[in-house]
């Protein structure tokens, strides 16, 4: 049952002259079979925004991080959804979750410093996951490697991480890697986890 929230932010959208307002926390992903979503997202975005702070129902919370988690929303939301994240990372795991979500997508290389401090705060938790996948986007950088390599034995967010520094050093370098982690996390989930990514990796090694 939505709260009074989701209702008084569809009004505040609905001032603004945003389309749709309707359908916000509504996401489809196959119009095949389900009518498309009316909401502008991209119009709604500064109100989005300004709202997040203000907004005490989880559920809300994760579905504004779902409109935000677009690549147009980058880098101009970063900020409002790091607050965001900081705030929520330790009342709610699932909104804190969506915020990471949408913090990684709207991260750029001139707040790759703050993305790699949220995804080296382990108070964050799982919440880290998916700002973790997002450092596989910036192979160019020189500090993002050595902080993959870090997290990939990290049981929260340690399978995010072999995934992103697959993309960043190549499947032949980061097998190693996965494989001192299935070597030193052996009978455990993150063991299992990395030996199914280094069989996937050995996969990959180009024919001899």
């Amino acid at each position: 049952m939505e709260s009074a929230e989701w209702e008084a932010l569809r009004a505040e959208l609905d001032r603004a002259g945003v389309s749709g307002a309707e359908d916000l926390g509504r996401f489809v992903s196959n119009v095949e079979f389900f009518e498309a979503s009316a909401f502008d997202e991209k119009a709604a975005m500064q109100v989005l925004l300004d709202a997040l702070p203000r907004l005490a129902d989880a559920r809300l919370v994760s579905a504004v991080a779902g409109h935000l988690r677009r690549p147009w929303a980058r880098p101009h939301a970063f900020d409002g959804l790091l607050g965001a994240f900081d705030r929520w990372a330790t009342v709610d795991s699932t909104a804190a979750w969506h915020l990471g979500d949408a913090l990684g997508s709207a991260a750029t290389i001139d707040r790759l410093d703050v993305l790699l401090r949220v995804c080296r705060t382990p108070e964050y938790g799982t919440a880290r996951q998916m700002p973790v996948l997002a450092l596989g986007r910036f192979k160019k950088s020189a500090d993002v490697a050595p902080v993959l390599i870090e997290l990939i034995h990290d049981p929260e967010v340690g399978l995010h991480a072999m995934g992103a520094l697959r993309r960043v050093i190549g499947a032949s370098e980061a097998l190693a890697h996965v494989e001192e982690v299935e070597r030193a996390h052996r009978g455990t989930s993150l063991g299992d986890q990395a030996a199914r990514q280094a069989k996937k990796l050995r996969k990959a090694q180009p024919a001899r």
